[in-house]
């Protein structure tokens, strides 16, 4: 039975300027990636535009997506929706972000292609779980828990601008992967199983924050129920990192078996 899944990435109203920054002063702590962007660079607060009318799109979809009472989650980096997706199979997940998070293009050395680094990354992410928040949506496919994964998108992502990335995640999702720009996308209801929300507090400024729990506070008040924040700050990455780790050093007996 399909899994129907809304993935709403809060980056993604910040289509306006975040092709300007986003590859500037990345740290994985977010306070201090802001706090050196604005320090050591041109930048200020004020040069964070937001698209207003993606905002309200998100929000008019998630809105529209709470009166079927799926289950809801939040998170602050998009892997930790694994965690809800880990058990689950034939999943039909529509994902409104800046990125596409298929692949990140983020493993190789010097001097090789694009072909070659996007190969090497789902060579890993196959062979040894190298996922993140940038390449999810590659490993549920690799997983075999994938039905379809649209991306709703920006039109100067530069994850949609570069042909050689968006073209190898067609080749290799093939007829599951479809990509649309919000105006060229009709959703077909919003009969959700699952909504997930996140923050990409990395993409997101730290002024635009504040939105995230705008999503928060409706979901609250429409529902009548309480956002739990204790998982806000999981990490799918960690736990797949540091599991091969786990295996040899706690799982071993002292004999080598």
């Amino acid at each position: 039975m399909t899994y129907k899944v809304l993935s709403i990435d809060l980056d993604y109203i910040m289509g306006p300027s975040i092709e300007l920054y986003q590859g500037l002063f990345f740290d994985e702590n977010p306070e201090t990636r802001w706090q050196h962007l604005f320090k050591y660079s041109d930048f200020t607060e004020n040069h964070m535009f937001i698209d207003q009318e993606a905002l309200m799109y998100c929000y008019h979809v998630f809105l529209k997506s709470l009166k079927n009472n799926p289950k809801v989650t939040f998170g602050y980096d998009h892997d930790s929706i694994l965690y809800d997706l880990e058990d689950k199979e034939d999943i039909d997940l529509i994902n409104i972000d800046h990125h596409d998070d298929i692949t990140a293009l983020d493993f190789g050395y010097d001097g090789f292609s694009d072909e070659q680094m996007l190969e090497n990354e789902i060579k890993k992410l196959s062979l040894s779980n190298r996922v993140h928040e940038g390449n999810w949506g590659a490993w549920l496919y690799l997983q075999n828990k994938l039905e379809k994964f649209t991306w709703i998108c920006n039109p100067n992502s530069s994850n949609l601008l570069n042909e050689n990335k968006n073209s190898y995640s067609e080749r290799l999702l093939g007829d599951s992967y479809q990509f649309f720009t919000r105006n060229n996308y009709i959703f077909d209801d919003y009969n959700f199983d699952s909504v997930f929300v996140c923050l990409s507090p990395q993409y997101t400024p730290k002024n635009h924050w504040h939105y995230f729990r705008m999503f928060m506070l409706a979901y609250e008040e429409f529902t009548g129920n309480e956002i739990s924040r204790e998982n806000f700050s999981r990490k799918y990455e960690y736990e797949q990192k540091f599991k091969s780790v786990d295996d040899e050093i706690l799982h071993k007996r002292s004999n080598g078996g």
